[in-house]
């Protein structure tokens, strides 16, 4: 995609419109142009021989972001067919369905009056009419926000969750951007992250502890969790239970990740560490499009650990799988789907292929699905949820993915993960321990703390360890947040 930019310097904002039509073009022109007056924002469009012209009014005291974006949208869709989040271009788009519905009830987040469904299903019709969304997924998000809400009215200024990061995998596979390291490769790292891991834990456990915090979810994520031994996970759960409070302690979930790294004595080592929940990802039920990602499991491993995790006693499982991977189709994803159906685990999270700079898949431009087989997908994946009685209760977006489509966590009824809700719809503060992780700090605004990346990175920094933490709760301190 080529942008040319005439009478201002809001890059960003016209290129985030862009991504939503052209995720990873080559060949489009597009020009976004400033009225003089300041007030009207004009973009032209050149697509395929074609062009087009659209136009928005700039809000009074207002910048012309969002101004810019909806010209550029109303240009390009006389072009192109529309995306199916229309003009949105935010990673939570539940959030603007939210902020319509404060509007539309007269009543603003964290007063007395808390938007319910009615109001989420006025809000998604609003957000059809003036975002041009598509009504499918206008009503996931009202059902999101539907879902988030209760838990955002019980939550209090204290609570907390707790993320512990494990950035190790089997192996990376070629959709993946995240900073993990393969243990094929660097086996030796874990043990000495794990010894690292263990001192913060103790010292997250005294900030928690002198702030009064209420840890609610705890969630082991990677990576893989599954790579550890069971004695090196059951050493980090016992710390964890040493050091931290944990008498409000709703949700312990672990994210065991990828089949082949699963066994009955890592379950048992959770289950006895008090997990209640576990996630066993395959992605995909092909075998060829196993191979082609890099994923040196087959179907019938992520069954046999599925049946282990299940015989544990694991009374929540969830299972991942991703629309529109190299060398999958409309039919091989939906049958897949319907073989997890039949199984019934509680959570299904259906992601989108996000074709990532970092990932071999961008590097090596192997060939997806296009745009339309992957709606084909999600469409299809939503249908059969519903009528398996899931319903979707966070989702988000991510750059760089066909069509501009999301991910999306479906559960049965109870059996939402809070600490996706919380994480996702930014209910609460949350604090990361490990590599790759952030932590958040949830107030009248949002603050992030970054972590070190790479676990060689994050072992060689025992001298600063402490500097996150002491940046978390100064947050808390200065904005009186453990008051109460």
């Amino acid at each position: 995609m080529t942008l040319t930019l005439i009478g201002h310097d809001r890059r960003f904002a016209v290129e985030q419109a862009a991504l939503n039509y052209f995720p990873r073009e080559g060949g489009g022109h597009a020009v976004s142009r400033l009225s003089h007056s300041g007030r009207l924002a004009s973009a032209a469009v050149e697509y395929g021989g074609k062009k087009a012209r659209g136009r928005a009014w700039v809000p009074p005291d207002a910048p012309p972001d969002g101004a810019l974006r909806m010209a550029f949208y109303r240009a390009a869709r006389q072009l192109i067919e529309p995306p199916p989040w229309g003009a949105l271009t935010g990673i939570r788009p539940v959030k603007k369905l939210e902020e319509l519905a404060d509007s539309l009830s007269g009543s603003e987040r964290g007063g007395e009056r808390i938007p319910g469904p009615p109001a989420f299903e006025k809000a998604a019709r609003e957000l059809t009419r003036r975002y041009d969304v598509s009504p499918v997924r206008a009503g996931m998000a009202a059902d999101c926000a539907a879902s988030a809400a209760p838990v955002r009215d019980r939550l209090g200024e204290k609570d907390v969750a707790l993320y512990i990061g494990i950035p190790f995998c089997p192996t990376r596979c070629a959709y993946c951007s995240f900073v993990s390291s393969s243990v094929e490769r660097d086996a030796g790292l874990t043990g000495r992250y794990v010894e690292t891991l263990l001192e913060e834990i103790a010292l997250a456990g005294e900030t928690v502890s002198r702030l009064g915090l209420r840890v609610r979810a705890l969630y082991w994520g990677g990576g893989t969790p599954a790579v550890l031994s069971p004695e090196q996970f059951s050493s980090l759960c016992g710390a964890v239970r040493a050091c931290f409070p944990l008498e409000f302690l709703e949700e312990h979930t672990v994210e065991a990740g990828r089949p082949d790294a699963v066994t009955p004595e890592k379950l048992a080592a959770y289950r006895e560490g008090g997990a209640a929940r576990v996630s066993v990802n395959p992605q995909t039920l092909r075998e060829d499009v196993l191979d082609a990602i890099g994923r040196r499991h087959t179907p019938e491993q992520f069954w046999e650990a599925y049946g282990q995790a299940r015989r544990a006693g694991f009374d929540t499982v969830n299972v991942d799988l991703i629309a529109g991977l190299p060398g999958d189709g409309t039919e091989g994803f939906l049958s897949g789907l319907e073989r997890i159906l039949a199984a019934a685990p509680e959570n299904i999270t259906v992601h989108t292929l996000a074709r990532k700079r970092a990932s071999r898949v961008a590097a090596e431009a192997l060939p997806v699905c296009p745009a339309r087989t992957v709606g084909e997908m999600l469409d299809g994946a939503g249908e059969r949820l519903r009528k398996n009685g899931y319903a979707p209760y966070y989702l988000y977006r991510q750059k760089f993915t066909e069509g501009g489509f999301e991910n999306t966590g479906w559960t049965k009824p109870g059996k939402a993960c809070l600490y996706n809700l919380c994480m996702m719809e930014e209910l609460c503060s949350v604090l990361s321990l490990g590599a790759g992780g952030v932590t958040k700090w949830v107030g009248k605004r949002i603050e992030r703390l970054f972590h070190c990346k790479y676990p060689l990175e994050y072992i060689g920094r025992r001298d600063t360890m402490g500097d996150i933490l002491t940046a978390f709760e100064g947050l808390y301190l200065k904005n009186g947040r453990t008051d109460g």
